[in-house]
């Protein structure tokens, strides 16, 4: 048995998938909701957390993607499974930031909408087509950024930790935020310090983060 909980602002929608969801006897509703604030409000009274959640993106009060992230937090053991017209990439991967485990269309049929749940119910990232091209694109843009920053870097002679420096420096880190950032002590983040601003021909923080920026280095 999955226990399900459901986020949805329209309410025939909502009721619709009710009615085609209670065909499956592995699903048990046992909240819904017609928004996000409505949902963590109705879970929280819960003995115990639901398996899964299909989570709409647009809805008032609260979206999905802040009401994810906040389940997220809460009752990470939950997984959730953004339901929604939307494939734009921006969309999915704010909600995949957020900590959806899923992302599907609504014109999906409800054979797949109950196989996603079941597969992120047992740890799996149910993912529509169209939404796994958003994913790959991404990946790919991380990667071809990463070996942009790697060439820049190398072009001025930083080493790979020195170059972590200075993407803490960049993100306004003190020499102990880096250092706990990266594992190091201190005194080695001071020490890849001084030796990246001599690489870069800096002499303060200021200008190495907007060295880095006219550089590509981060």
């Amino acid at each position: 048995m999955i226990r399900l909980a459901l986020a949805e602002d329209h309410p025939d929608l909502r009721s619709g998938l009710i009615r085609k969801l209670a065909f499956f006897p592995e699903v048990e509703i046992v909240a819904t909701a017609e928004n996000g604030a409505d949902l963590l409000a109705s879970v929280a009274l819960l003995a115990t957390p639901p398996d899964a959640v299909l989570m709409d993106i647009e809805m008032p009060v609260m979206d999905g993607v802040t009401a994810t992230a906040e389940m997220a937090q809460r009752w990470p053991e939950a997984a959730v499974v953004m339901l929604t017209v939307f494939d734009d990439d921006t969309r999915v991967l704010d909600a995949l930031d957020a900590g959806a485990t899923g992302y599907l269309l609504k014109e999906s049929p409800v054979e797949d909408i109950v196989a996603a749940v079941r597969e992120a119910a047992s740890g799996g990232v149910p993912l529509a087509p169209s939404v796994a091209g958003a994913v790959v694109r991404s990946i790919r843009r991380s990667r071809g950024a990463e070996r942009q920053r790697e060439a820049a870097a190398g072009a001025v002679g930083l080493t790979p930790r020195e170059g972590d420096v200075l993407r803490q420096i960049t993100l306004g880190r003190t020499d102990e935020g880096a250092a706990h950032e990266l594992g190091v002590s201190a005194s080695t983040v001071r020490t890849h310090t001084k030796a990246l601003f001599r690489k870069l021909g800096v002499h303060s923080r200021a200008e190495a983060t907007r060295r880095a920026v006219e550089l590509g280095l981060v």
